[in-house]
């Protein structure tokens, strides 16, 4: 939060297209100059399924979104993101320092202005593992980054509204199951503005209480609008394309990433299936065609290294225990890092 009064440029883009709203910040990113103050890009988009920089098509995604979506490539890192118009997208572009040189130093700036966003609305969140907004312990927003020319570049989302089923359908799944436990887990682990039970303001009323919030921080707004050369350089912007050919390596092995330390994963043997929630550590849901429903009962809310797991594997498993303790071990996924 700046001490002293700090410029910062206020863009509101309107209503994009999927391909306009990720050429729009690329391209002014690498516009900007080093010297130049903060900006900020507010905007809405047509439905779009996003990919992380990092990510492949073929990886992520069911062939059938190649037909029914769009699908961009953005430059930004993080996971598959679901974007509609309800939603509204921010984008910082900032330059880094020796003090703020990491997109989480930029989001700690932001978060206090958030924070009191949602407070003004009714909602009360926290910033947690550096890059997620939660409400009631849900994901009401994230964040993703990149650098790109001069400057960082962080980007979130104020989740108004959402309906997930075409984000659920889209993504690559080895079984429908798989989907209706996305759903599920989805539900549990995301929180729209809407489902919080407030009154959801129209972008226009957001954008405007949180200008006035900064404003009382010590920021010092000035509006602005794109200049011709900037609209030039956005007509001009040319994304990655979305390579479907490519197989590549999932995100996160075996399946998807719900929130910060929270995945949903599923696999396959000969023999039977697997399919296993993680959540801070311990294991939110197991299911198995191969399990009783006592053993997955049980497994509910161990942690991921308890003396217990050995002992319920071999009451309920018998001689397949160990095989069956080590594929779950093994599918569980607990850290973006694993």
């Amino acid at each position: 939060m700046p001490r002293s009064q700090q410029v910062l440029r206020w863009l509101n883009l309107g209503h994009l297209s999927a391909l306009a709203l990720h050429q729009s910040y690329q391209a002014l990113a690498e516009l900007r100059r080093a010297e130049d103050p903060p900006w900020l890009l507010l905007a809405s988009a047509d439905a779009h399924l996003s990919l992380g920089a990092a990510q492949t098509a073929a990886a992520e995604l069911d062939r059938n979104a190649k037909k029914n979506l769009i699908v961009v490539q953005r430059p930004l890192g993080g996971g598959l993101v679901w974007i509609e118009p309800a939603h509204l997208n921010y984008f910082l572009l900032a330059t880094p320092s020796s003090v703020r040189r990491r997109p989480e130093d930029w989001l700690e700036v932001l978060a206090p202005s958030l924070c009191a966003l949602h407070a003004a609305f009714g909602l009360h969140v926290e910033l947690v593992a550096e890059q997620e907004l939660r409400c009631a312990g849900q994901r009401i927003g994230s964040t993703g980054a990149a650098s790109l020319g001069s400057s960082v570049v962080l980007a979130g989302s104020f989740l108004l509204r959402g309906d997930w089923i075409s984000f659920c359908n889209s993504v690559a799944a080895p079984s429908p199951d798989f989907r209706q436990a996305l759903e599920r887990a989805l539900a549990a682990s995301l929180l729209t503005w809407e489902e919080a039970g407030v009154l959801v303001p129209s972008h226009a009323q957001l954008a405007h209480a949180w200008r006035e919030i900064l404003q009382a921080e010590g920021w010092k707004i000035e509006v602005d609008a794109l200049r011709p050369v900037e609209q030039q350089a956005i007509a001009a912007q040319e994304l990655e394309a979305v390579d479907w050919e490519s197989r590549g390596r999932r995100r996160v092995r075996d399946g998807i990433k719900l929130r910060a330390s929270a995945f949903l994963t599923q696999r396959h043997w000969p023999e039977g299936w697997l399919r296993v929630w993680t959540e801070d550590g311990r294991y939110r849901a197991v299911d198995s065609n191969l399990f009783p429903a006592e053993l997955c009962w049980a497994l509910t809310g161990i942690e991921a290294a308890s003396p217990m797991l050995p002992l319920l594997f071999e009451g309920y498993l018998g001689t397949q225990a160990a095989l069956w303790q080590q594929r779950l071990e093994t599918l569980a996924v607990w850290s973006d890092h694993q």
